[in-house]
């Protein structure tokens, strides 16, 4: 074996890794959803007998933005965030690319500095003891969401380079071979 040929299988292997993480991270998303279903119907039944639970508002707000950001993650592995479809399919095969490289890079940083002050923001509500506004839960549980999920986001677009840069593009669902497109 040489370092050319492990180099491949080891990137291979991590971007195997990275979608196995993004993979559980759907999975999580879709665990939320169905605890946000339950602690929704569990609002509207215990409000409609008249009695006020003062943190349930915020378990609410704090599973959909869990909800949101971990479904972000797969969204950004998968290549299926908003985009100008209309502008870039028109676009000549060279171009796309360079424009990829370009997304791919912006959202290596862009992520990775968000999630680097959103570690700082959650320590500093640990160290503070910072409430949610019933003032009965702490606030990094629901804090820790955008750190965490924008971290698994930064690696998820070292996996979209890994693919521009080998020429092996990941296919948005809407590019699919099942696709509805004429």
């Amino acid at each position: 074996m040489t370092s050319t040929s492990r180099g491949p299988r080891l990137l291979g292997a991590v971007d195997g890794l990275i979608g196995r993480v993004t993979q559980i991270a759907g999975h999580l998303s879709a665990l939320v959803c169905a605890l946000l279903i339950l602690t929704t119907t569990f609002s509207v039944v215990v409000y409609q007998r008249g009695i006020t639970i003062a943190w349930l508002d915020d378990v609410l707000r704090m599973l959909l933005i869990w909800l949101v950001y971990l479904g972000s993650v797969s969204l950004c592995f998968r290549n299926d965030h908003v985009a100008m479809d209309a502008v870039y399919e028109r676009m000549p095969a060279p171009l796309r690319r360079f424009i990829d490289l370009i997304v791919g890079l912006l959202g290596v940083v862009l992520c990775a500095y968000v999630a680097k002050y959103g570690f700082d923001s959650v320590s500093r509500e640990i160290e503070f003891g910072a409430l949610l506004p019933s003032g009965y839960l702490p606030a990094w549980p629901q804090t820790l969401a955008i750190p965490l999920c924008f971290a698994l986001m930064s690696v998820a677009y070292i996996s979209f380079l890994y693919f521009v840069l080998t020429g092996t593009k990941k296919q948005r669902i809407s590019e699919s071979a099942g696709s509805l497109k004429t």
